[in-house]
């Protein structure tokens, strides 16, 4: 019986993907490419005007674009994909590019941004931050991501708060701390709290000098001596009580929202949570605090669209799209409806995107460390890496174990994913 019903889901699942195969002969008409995403709501309404914008512009190529749940979507797209049916084009991170890679799957866009017909001039130097670097980070000259928009951490505070005891916004983690202990003691409440401690202990790494991964060897490339002491400092300010983590909430934007943390790392999209106190104070958004002026960093959260391999014909209309969404004028009217940064510097210039930041507190904070926007090597086993240090902070944050022997831990977990 169980096997019947596997063979029975399967089958449902390959009907679902009929209209999605792909062809390998040329057509008479425009090149139809597909475009997967989760998008709902009005970022559903807005990608298909894009689409259809796109679509009447010329007569070369017709994107259409599916909509897929969001629950199962990155098992359901590698099964489509292996299984010949999936899209041409979808938005992925570079940890799934990695893995991507492995498997021989994705197009190298280099070829086409460096075609004098149809490429893009000034391609590397108009991304914003080091996004050239990321999408880049796997083989010498081969593009494997466009990227369109940015999202990535902002300081959201409670600004009546901070008022009422003439505090400053802090700049750095120290500044940080003396704040997080003066709200502490006023109020009996943490002063900070991060949503995602994974990436603020990566990003104290990083601010202070030490490397991550070491992609060639496939081994961590951490310096001790500064993991060891940061894991330590935030663990003490956990304990402390001026620190605090999400916990049960798995979001801060809740417990910010009602008064429980004064301040708190979050996405920038995640703006309109951090608001909703129904008017009990004023929020505002900053630049998270930096370590080191030297190493400047915030995560690179945006991410960026790919595209599988089936046909040169498919390939080159998909990245035909990608380079018009990528143009300035797109770029900046994707951002501002789906709330982000756009991924190019002219993309940035545009009025509609400067009309924008001036009416979202997050996106204007972003913009303000638009120039700090870095990225860590993401290789299989990297994800695996992640889940490591969540398990490391842990452990010394709350089961008194000791920094250096949760970070050993950590270290030897993480290089055990890295080579398996």
């Amino acid at each position: 019986m169980k096997k019947l019903i596997q063979i029975t889901l399967a089958l449902i699942m390959a009907l679902s993907f009929v209209g999605c195969s792909k062809d390998s002969g040329k057509t008479d008409g425009p090149v139809e490419v597909t475009l997967w995403h989760t998008y709902t709501e009005h970022h559903n309404d807005f990608i298909n005007q894009m689409i259809d914008e796109f679509n009447n512009s010329q007569t070369e190529v017709k994107v259409i674009a599916v909509q897929q749940p969001y629950q199962d979507y990155d098992a359901n797209l590698l099964q489509a994909i292996r299984n010949g049916v999936g899209p041409d084009i979808c938005s992925r991170f570079a940890t799934n590019v990695a893995d991507y890679i492995a498997d021989d799957l994705l197009v190298d866009f280099g070829p086409y941004l460096a075609d004098k017909k149809i490429g893009i001039a000034n391609f590397k130097d108009n991304l914003a931050g080091d996004l050239y670097g990321e999408i880049t980070q796997w083989n010498d000259g081969a593009v494997y991501m466009i990227p369109i928009i940015i999202t990535s951490e902002v300081l959201f505070y409670n600004k009546t708060l901070f008022d009422q005891y003439n505090l400053s916004v802090p700049t750095t983690w120290e500044e940080l701390e003396t704040v997080s202990r003066t709200l502490y003691e006023k109020t009996g409440k943490p002063g900070f709290g991060t949503d995602s401690a994974i990436d603020t202990f990566q990003g104290l790494l990083v601010q202070n000098g030490s490397g991550y991964i070491d992609a060639k060897n496939k081994k961590m490339a951490i310096n001790d001596k500064v993991a060891v002491d940061q894991l330590t400092w935030f663990s003490n300010c956990i304990k402390e009580g001026i620190f605090r983590l999400p916990g049960d909430d798995y979001y801060l934007s809740g417990p910010f929202c009602s008064g429980a943390v004064a301040s708190y790392i979050g996405s920038s999209a995640g703006v309109g949570y951090a608001t909703q106190n129904n008017g009990a104070f004023e929020v505002a958004a900053a630049p998270i605090p930096q370590a080191d002026s030297q190493h400047p960093y915030i995560s690179s959260w945006g991410g960026g669209y790919v595209c599988f391999k089936s046909t040169d014909e498919r390939a080159e209309a998909a990245y035909k799209f990608l380079k018009w969404f990528s143009q300035a004028e797109n770029a900046a009217e994707w951002a501002v409806h789906f709330g982000a940064l756009p991924a190019y510097k002219d993309a940035m210039e545009q009025q509609v995107f400067k009309d924008y930041i001036e009416t979202n507190i997050a996106i204007k904070a972003l913009y303000q460390q638009k120039d700090a926007v870095n990225w860590l090597n993401s290789i299989n086993g990297s994800a695996g890496v992640r889940t490591a240090i969540d398990k490391m902070i842990s452990e010394a944050c709350f089961n008194n174990v000791e920094p250096l022997k949760a970070y050993n831990d950590m270290i030897a977990s993480a290089n055990n994913e890295l080579n398996q």
